[in-house]
């Protein structure tokens, strides 16, 4: 029943009916332990397109970049700037996740998982695809010292999302490729926010035959 309600909604955004999406409330005793997930993570490149569940995509962008503390994140940043953002790609269009309010708020209606996918068309079968960026306009990555903070905070989202994964079922792979300017452009992003990582995310082709 979710993932219809999430279909619906995704379908509503896409005729402009609706900005924001609230996701169901990620279940944060899914999956199994640490230790068997870290013994099932791996990177996989053959995706499946059938649709995530939307309590799972809830509980995969809450695992990304959400909050297990009131003020505090699931991933840790350098100096607790928390200035990572994360972008879900998928068919329906892009949206930014909210995490204080466990949303997806439309930022383009257009599917960019080609974008996302660059060379590598594999990655454009996968239903979704998390971009990670981060926002460096602020005074504390001003030097040279600290400009490359945000490349060690996005590292740690893209550990918590292959757990997730590699701990409920889903698969995915770590990226760097991707074409940033058409992503920039079409997510109307500033030039000081970097785009640092995606990970498209799916079952895998076999699993869903």
């Amino acid at each position: 029943m979710k993932t219809i309600i999430l279909a619906a909604a995704l379908a509503a955004v896409s005729m402009g009916v609706a900005e924001t999406i609230k996701l169901p409330p990620p279940d944060k005793d899914s999956g199994v332990s640490v230790v068997q997930a870290l013994k099932a993570r791996h990177s996989e490149r053959a995706f499946s397109e059938k649709d995530i569940p939307a309590e799972m995509l809830s509980g995969l962008l809450w695992a990304a970049n959400g909050f297990n503390r009131p003020d505090k994140r699931t991933n840790a940043t350098a100096l607790n700037l928390q200035t990572i953002t994360v972008y879900a790609i998928m068919k329906s269009g892009a949206y930014r996740y909210d995490a204080k309010s466990n949303a997806l708020v439309k930022v383009c209606d257009k599917d960019l998982r080609t974008a996302i996918a660059a060379q590598q068309a594999y990655a454009a079968a996968a239903p979704v695809s998390l971009l990670i960026t981060a926002d460096v306009s602020g005074p504390a990555y001003k030097g040279a010292k600290r400009s490359t903070l945000t490349h060690y905070d996005a590292g740690i989202v893209s550990g918590n999302i292959y757990l997730y994964c590699a701990a409920n079922g889903l698969v995915t792979v770590c990226r760097g490729s991707m074409d940033r300017d058409a992503l920039k452009k079409a997510l109307k992003l500033p030039a000081n926010v970097i785009l640092h990582l995606n990970h498209p995310v799916g079952y895998t082709a076999e699993k869903a035959k």
